[in-house]
């Protein structure tokens, strides 16, 4: 299968570009390698592997001609960072997003995976959130994952199949650490200071 992976470089994308990889899929590495193109150094030697240097918002169809599948991870990926610059941050999590699904979608991909965020249904108490629950973004990242979900889900038909998986919270080891995470900052804390 030949698959593209958006976020390429990033905590997810690192970890799905060695699995797909070790699967024998081919796999085109989409980023613009912000944090170092060392994060895919281990993949560079692999004839299957296509790193491609670019930004979402820039894709075009024809990047997508040889793809059956695209797994959209790229983006800014917490609170902090999108509460920055709120129109560079929906440039690309929101307007981006949507020019790789439409771009996708036009060079004949046949599946596209959104990766959305479980912070679209906000706080919910103590109960439990389903795909049925009802969406109460707070932050202005969760709003435009939130909106990014309505619209790529609008693309979908017979020849174009849509998912979007709402993620929870990570952890653990990638290929590109994110030590913002509560879990990997917790067991980092622990490893140095001995405590927590």
């Amino acid at each position: 299968m030949n698959i593209a992976i958006t976020g390429a470089g990033g905590f997810i994308g690192s970890k799905l570009t060695a699995k797909f990889l070790k699967d024998g899929n081919s796999v085109s590495g989409i980023d613009r390698y912000f944090f170092g193109e060392h994060i895919i150094s281990n993949f560079l030697d692999n004839p299957n592997f296509k790193a491609v240097k670019n930004d979402i918002r820039f894709l075009k169809p024809t990047d997508f001609n040889t793809i059956d599948t695209v797994i959209d991870l790229a983006g800014l990926s917490n609170d902090p960072s999108c509460d920055i610059d709120h129109q560079i941050t929906r440039s690309i999590n929101y307007n981006g997003t949507l020019n790789v699904a439409k771009a996708a979608k036009d060079g004949g991909v046949k599946q596209y995976i959104f990766a959305s965020s479980c912070s679209v249904y906000g706080f919910t108490g103590n109960s439990i959130s389903t795909e049925a629950s009802p969406l109460n973004p707070v932050s202005y990242y969760a709003k435009l994952k939130a909106a990014a979900e309505q619209e790529v889900l609008k693309l979908a038909d017979q020849n174009f199949c849509v998912t979007v998986f709402r993620i929870a919270t990570l952890y653990g080891l990638s290929h590109r650490m994110r030590f913002d995470l509560a879990v990997n900052l917790m067991t980092l804390t622990a490893w140095k200071k001995r405590r927590i």
